[in-house]
Parts: C-alpha cells; sequence; structure tokens
C-alpha cells in the first residue's frame, strides 16, 4: 500500500446507513450497500445508480449485492444478469438467470457494472447499476504489540505517525470503455481516550510532535493513553487505527495551604500565602506519573538554613514547612518519573510566599468597662520572636507582666485587672508600660516610644 500523501477533500456528503435503498430513477436496490448515488459518463447520456461497499475488515474488501424489481408488468418475470467487460466495452453473456419470479437478487458481486434484462408478457426492460468495493487505507506506527515504539518518544517530546489513503475507485465510460475516477477524498483526526489531553493539530496534520516545551495542554501526557488516528471519506465511511502509549513522561505541581486564621486547626488553599512569622504553609502535591519528588522552599544561600531542601517519594505525602524569617520566598519543587523523565514547578509565573516584617506599635488608652469596644490594652504587633510587657501604677508598683518567646505572638492583652487575673480591678488612671520585644527579623523593640510610655485606663462613670 502506497504511503503517498493523503488527499484532503473538502466534499461534504450524507451517509446513509440502511437496509434497502430505492431510487426515484431506477428500479435496482441493494439490501447491504452502506451508501448509494448516482454517476454521470463523460461521453455516454444518461446516469447510473451505484452502491458502495465498505470493508469491515482492512484488506478483505466487502463483496456486492443487488436486488432487481421490475417497474411495471404482470408478475411472473424473467431475469437475466449480465456483467461489463472494460477490455470489449460490451456486457458479457449472463451469468445468473431466473424466470417466472417478482424479484430477482444477486450476491457474492465484485466490483464492475452489472445489466439485467427484465421480460414479461408486457415488459421488456435493461436496468443498469455499478457496484464499487471501499477499503480506505488508515494506519498509525507502532510495534508489534500496538505501542509507540520507544524510538518515537523521550522525556522531551512524544511523536504520532500516522497514514491515511481513501480507496481509488473507478468506472468505465459505456461509450468508448475509458477509465473515469470517481471523485474520492478523506479528512481524519486524532483522538485519545484521555479527557484531559487536548491535540493541537489532530485535524490538520498526520505526523504530531506533542513536546514539553509546547503550552501545557500540548504537553505529552502523563498516564497511558491509547491514540485513535479516525479518517472519513468523501461517502462518509469511516476507517480507524489506534497505538498505546505507556508515558514516561511527568508533571510537577503543587498547591498551597495555610491555617485559617478565624478557625484555628483548618487549612485553606492560597495561591501567594502571607501572614506573619512564624508562619507555617503547607504544600500540597498535585503531580503526576512522579515517584520521586524534591523540594526547595527557600533560598538557602540567602537565608543560610540547611534543611530547606525535601525529598519525598510518594504523591499523597504532604510537606508543612515554617517560614520564620520575615522575606519573600518562592518555592520549587521537581519530580521524576520512574523512567527517569524531569519537571518542575512553576515555571514563569512563580508562587510567592511573604512572611510579614516585624512590627510593633500601643494605643495609649482603653476602657476596660465590658461593653466589648476596646476592653484590652492590645498592641499591634507582627512577627515577634519575643515580647515582654511590664505595665506599672503611678507609685511604680508592679501591675501587670506577660513575657512568651520563640513562639507565634498571641498576646490576648491586659484586662485592667491586678496581674491580670480579673479579680481585682486596677484604678483608672495613668499606668507606665515597658515592652522588650525581638522581631523574627532581628529588629528589637526596647527603650523607645512607643515601647515605653503611658497608657490611660478609663472607666465609664468614674
Amino acid at each position: 500500500m502506497s504511503s503517498a500523501e493523503v488527499f484532503i477533500s473538502r466534499i461534504f456528503l450524507i451517509c446513509f446507513s440502511v437496509v434497502n435503498f430505492v431510487l426515484s430513477n431506477a428500479q435496482i436496490t441493494s439490501p447491504v450497500a452502506d451508501y448509494f448515488d448516482t454517476l454521470n459518463y463523460p461521453v455516454y447520456p444518461g446516469t447510473d445508480p451505484y452502491f458502495i461497499f465498505h470493508a469491515s475488515i482492512p484488506g478483505n474488501p466487502a463483496q456486492g449485492s443487488l436486488l432487481a424489481m421490475p417497474p411495471y408488468g404482470t408478475p411472473g418475470f424473467d431475469f437475466s444478469w449480465s456483467m461489463y467487460n472494460p477490455s470489449s466495452n460490451a456486457f458479457d453473456p449472463p451469468f445468473h438467470t431466473e424466470s417466472g419470479v417478482a424479484t430477482s437478487r444477486i450476491d457474492n458481486l465484485e466490483p464492475g457494472c452489472y445489466q439485467v434484462q427484465i421480460t414479461a408478457t408486457d415488459l421488456d426492460t435493461i436496468l443498469r447499476a455499478w457496484v464499487f468495493s471501499n477499503d480506505p487505507y488508515v494506519e498509525v506506527e507502532k510495534d508489534e504489540n500496538g505501542k509507540i515504539k520507544p524510538y518515537k518518544y523521550t522525556c522531551d517530546y512524544l511523536i504520532l505517525n500516522g497514514k491515511a489513503e481513501a480507496a481509488s475507485i473507478q468506472y468505465h465510460d459505456l461509450a468508448n470503455g475509458n477509465p473515469v475516477n470517481l471523485a474520492n477524498g478523506m479528512t481524519f483526526e486524532w483522538t485519545s481516550d484521555n479527557p484531559d489531553l487536548e491535540i493541537f493539530g489532530a485535524k490538520e496534520r498526520l505526523y504530531l510532535s506533542l513536546s514539553v516545551s509546547d503550552p501545557p495542554q500540548y504537553r505529552p501526557p502523563t498516564k497511558d493513553t491509547r491514540f485513535t488516528l479516525t479518517a472519513v471519506d468523501s461517502f462518509g465511511l469511516s476507517r480507524a487505527d489506534d497505538v498505546l502509549y505507556e508515558s514516561v513522561h511527568v508533571k510537577a505541581e503543587f498547591t498551597t495551604y495555610i491555617e485559617d486564621q478565624e478557625n484555628p486547626g483548618s487549612w485553606i488553599e492560597e495561591a501567594n500565602p502571607t501572614g506573619e512569622a512564624p508562619l507555617e504553609v503547607r504544600f500540597i502535591n498535585l503531580s503526576e506519573n512522579g515517584i520521586e519528588f524534591q523540594w526547595t522552599l527557600v533560598d538557602s544561600a540567602k537565608t543560610g538554613e540547611d534543611d530547606s531542601e525535601v525529598i519525598t517519594e510518594a504523591l499523597e505525602d504532604s510537606v508543612v514547612y515554617t517560614y520564620y524569617i520575615p522575606d519573600r520566598y518562592f518555592p520549587t519543587m521537581t519530580t521524576q518519573s520512574e523512567a527517569g523523565c524531569r519537571d518542575s514547578f512553576p515555571l514563569g509565573t512563580r508562587i510567592e510566599i511573604q512572611v510579614e516584617p516585624s512590627e510593633l506599635d500601643a494605643p495609649n488608652v482603653f476602657t476596660p468597662n465590658g461593653d466589648g469596644v476596646n476592653d484590652y490594652f492590645l498592641v499591634q504587633a507582627k512577627s515577634l520572636k519575643s515580647f515582654k510587657i511590664t505595665i506599672f501604677n503611678r507609685s511604680g508598683r508592679k501591675v501587670y507582666e506577660f513575657e512568651q518567646a520563640e513562639e507565634k505572638f498571641e498576646w490576648e492583652g491586659w484586662d485592667g485587672t491586678i496581674n491580670g487575673k480579673g479579680e481585682n480591678y486596677a484604678q483608672p488612671g495613668v499606668y507606665y508600660y515597658v515592652i522588650e520585644a525581638v522581631g523574627w527579623d532581628a529588629e528589637r523593640y526596647r527603650g523607645h516610644p512607643p515601647y515605653k510610655g503611658f497608657v490611660y485606663l478609663y472607666r465609664e462613670g468614674e
């Protein structure tokens, strides 16, 4: 079979799958044909019907079948069938006859033109019809096991090769015996059993290259995929062939989660996590076809941290990492398939994790009267590594103290009671506070306003 370039026709015809064809201008039909129409001759006047029989198995042409019915007359007809001989440009002697019947059917017909003479007491007519066998050629390149050949893929690309050729159908002008080609073209399309895979050029090219350098939707699939090449000819009759690709490719991808501040203990997805130190980030692996995953979570040269790289070997294993130093971080992950192919994520647009710089500010008044508004003396703080506050009354007596170190800052504030125990109310008036704090970015808060100063405790009616 020739591997010439396929001729792609833009002729769109309607395919009929019918049990019986009846043409308005003839009385020859076919009970099993896959397509029918009429043809014209360049010289010979008139038209004749033709019937196409599609091969269900490639390389095994289908046999034709015709049924003749008298257009009129008294039942009890005689039928005499003969076949056209291109060499003599005439019909050979009859090869099949029937007498005294209503209709006549002939089967197992080779391609060619058939003529039947129907006679009766009140009828003598001749009908003609052409029989064509349709066996288009479609093949996808593969090995003896029906799989993509090994040299057709690497870690960088996958190549699909297909061939498609419409069946050549020829008839003869009954005036001079000259051969005439029946117009027939072919369209085709690549598909797959992978619903997530988009095949670029699926309807334009028989040679396809899926490369990791292409946009993500055009990359080779990361799971075993069966590709099918389906071709349809001008008569709407199709032929298909397929090949199995056992994937060696891999796709790296992850997403990030941080703790929901409004619902401690639960996690929410955040594309670019932002928060104060220490910021705990959970990395969820979304990779495909990988067996080893190497995570680079910080720039160790920049931070001096040694445990910034983590290796996991199971897709379901998540990674939790705590960022202490306020800065911007751009985590990456590289994954490897069993075949040794590698992929990295992200590429192009980066995922950014921002740990906010330390911050500390204090108010100068609060009103612990139980109305739910400004009931606590609280500082505005972010990313503090250590924090200590001592509060004194006007006589220099210590009335409250709180200290926290090496944990996420979670001071609830002073409620205006002695030692913060909620029992003995401190008198309204002016109090003096001293704060000593160090941020995770090594910023020190001590000895300068507002890190020591005065706060006014005020209760309505006092």
